[in-house]
């Protein structure tokens, strides 16, 4: 009964899908019940399908590329759809794959792999021909209870070190540098700083961590670790800059760092990848590195990395598998790879890639990419909005003073724990994958005004 709703709601029209060179954007209204997974036109041209919820730059690279593939392999023809939101992609693709049917190819952040995985629509990926090659941080992301079933194909949303060419000589190459920076040419009275540090949100504070050689999350376990001594000595090196020192200015939120670096007010600041195409755009004269080795540590920060990937529905065998397992390989491919480099606002997951030309003579490129090598996959977002409250209200806590940072990472572990397991309520964050989000919402509309 249900395959013949399919089959009518198709001939409706209602499931068109356009070719690979038209971008198509799916409305709310449009039906969650896609067409049936073809093997082959009547022609004989073997037809498979992809689904996408990419962001407009990424999206357009998609569209050329699959028109590329298209015409160096004519006996594939291949059709996309793309999807407004990450929600309604995973909604529509469990609907079609439930009912035998969907694309053999979903394109989604490597995340949604878990969901669906649980719900058995994705096809368990057992070639390992491309995970060696894979960023660490985006490789502990793909696993899921000792199986695969994506493959990173690109990464995005991580943070790194900016700094002024006009005004830094020298990157500082670690924290105890940097300290010594700011207080040669910090001038408060005329809001000039040598650093700014966003410690009002957590993901600015988590690389710390990492760099103090421990972790906020286990991926095979999913245990949550807050109560480290990595944490302590992260609030320690906080205390010290905001307290001790009074280096830098703690009530310096996002847009106030953001506008700062911008008009020159500040020398160097912390902020996401996806702010290269802001500074650039501005004109600003600006450089990229690694976040420098933590204050009295021997480690860069580790900022969380997100990343896109592609996923198989289990229905797809046979001679669209094959078809669909060469689209992948095309993509996967370092001509791709170094293309969406220069023509999105993602990295290549390849650690390959920098023996490219085009990254390892441009000092911008190598050093974005030696930030993404080092660091870690972001945590499932149910767990990370636990993590970013808990710490955000036990930093602010001993930063006024009220606990010291000894007592704040018994506390943070615990908050974490009773906000996971509903003891506590929970209130909304910032994150950095939400900064991307704005940013690239504005270009959109700067764009298209």
């Amino acid at each position: 009964m249900l395959l013949t709703a399919i089959m009518f709601l198709t001939s409706c029209g209602i499931f068109k899908n356009k070719e690979a060179d038209v971008v198509q954007t799916d409305t709310a209204a449009e039906t969650s019940l896609p067409q049936q997974v073809e093997e082959s036109s009547p022609s004989g041209i073997l037809e498979i399908n992809v689904w996408d919820d990419l962001n407009p730059k990424e999206q357009i690279e998609l569209m050329n590329d699959l028109e590329q593939f298209g015409k160096e392999n004519q006996g594939i023809k291949v059709k996309s759809r793309h999807l407004r939101s990450e929600e309604e992609l995973m909604d529509q693709f469990k609907a079609a794959s439930l009912a035998g049917a969907g694309p053999e190819i979903l394109i989604a952040r490597i995340e949604a792999s878990y969901k669906l995985a649980a719900a058995s629509v994705l096809k368990p990926l057992t070639d390992e021909k491309y995970y060696s090659d894979i960023l660490s941080g985006l490789l502990e992301m793909s696993r899921n209870e000792d199986k695969r079933f994506v493959i990173p194909f690109r990464a995005y949303d991580y943070l790194m070190l900016f700094y002024n060419k006009d005004l830094v000589q020298k990157v500082p190459a670690t924290f105890s540098d940097l300290l010594a920076y700011c207080k040669e040419v910090n001038n408060p009275k005329e809001k000039t700083f040598g650093f700014l540090l966003n410690a009002k949100e957590a993901d600015w504070i988590i690389p710390f961590v990492g760099g103090y050689q421990d972790w906020i999350y286990d991926y095979d376990t999913g245990a949550i670790s807050l109560d480290s001594e990595a944490m302590l000595q992260t609030l320690k090196f906080l205390e010290k800059i905001y307290k001790e020192d009074k280096l830098l200015p703690y009530d310096y939120e996002y847009e106030d760092i953001n506008n700062a670096f911008l008009t020159g007010k500040a020398h160097m600041i912390i902020n996401g990848s996806w702010a290269v195409n802001e500074y650039t755009d501005a004109g600003l004269n600006f450089g990229v590195a690694k976040i420098p080795v933590v204050w009295e540590g021997y480690k860069n920060p580790t900022p969380m990395i997100d990343g896109y990937g592609f996923m198989l529905n289990i229905n797809c065998y046979g001679e669209p598998l094959n078809a669909a397992n060469k689209l992948i390989s095309y993509f996967m491919s370092a001509g791709i790879q170094e293309k969406w480099n220069s023509g999105t606002q993602t990295v290549s997951v390849l650690k390959s890639i920098v023996q490219l030309p085009s990254v390892k003579n441009d000092q911008n490129s190598i050093s974005q990419f030696d930030q993404a090598v080092i660091c870690r996959g972001k945590p499932p977002d149910d767990i990370l909005r636990f993590i970013r409250d808990a710490i955000m209200i036990n930093t602010e806590n001993v930063l006024n003073g009220n606990i010291t940072a000894e007592e704040a990472i018994i506390k943070m572990q615990e908050d974490a724990l009773n906000l996971k397991s509903g003891k506590t309520g929970v209130s909304p964050t910032t994150s950095t994958d939400e900064k991307q989000t704005e940013t690239s919402n504005s270009q959109s509309a700067e764009t298209s005004g």
